[in-house]
């Protein structure tokens, strides 16, 4: 993972829900209409995420039996984007924020 700069992991919360989510262009590990597929690792996801052209920052496990989202949002938004979806249940939720080292 010489390509990652920082990661930071956090349990509870997931941004910009129904929207945002990006899929390789491959189609590499997509199951349905978004996201990849369940059984990969954290590390599968993150070889996917750092192959796309248009690298997601964002990488969201809804829950021990769903699927891996990647998302891209601007590092000044995450916050206010988190605190959007105070309305819904993401206590299941595991959100990793990455930076790339470019």
């Amino acid at each position: 993972m010489e390509y990652i700069k920082r990661i930071e992991k956090r349990t509870g919360v997931d941004v910009g829900y129904g929207r945002s989510t990006i899929q390789p262009l491959d189609g590499e590990g997509c199951v349905g209409a978004y996201g990849i597929d369940k059984t990969f690792t954290f590390e599968m996801v993150l070889e996917i995420a750092y192959k796309m052209a248009v690298r997601p920052n964002i990488i969201i496990k809804a829950g021990p039996n769903a699927k891996w989202y990647l998302k891209c949002f601007q590092k000044d938004v995450i916050e206010d984007e988190i605190t959007k979806q105070s309305w819904r249940d993401t206590s299941r939720c595991t959100m990793y924020i990455i930076e790339w080292d470019e």
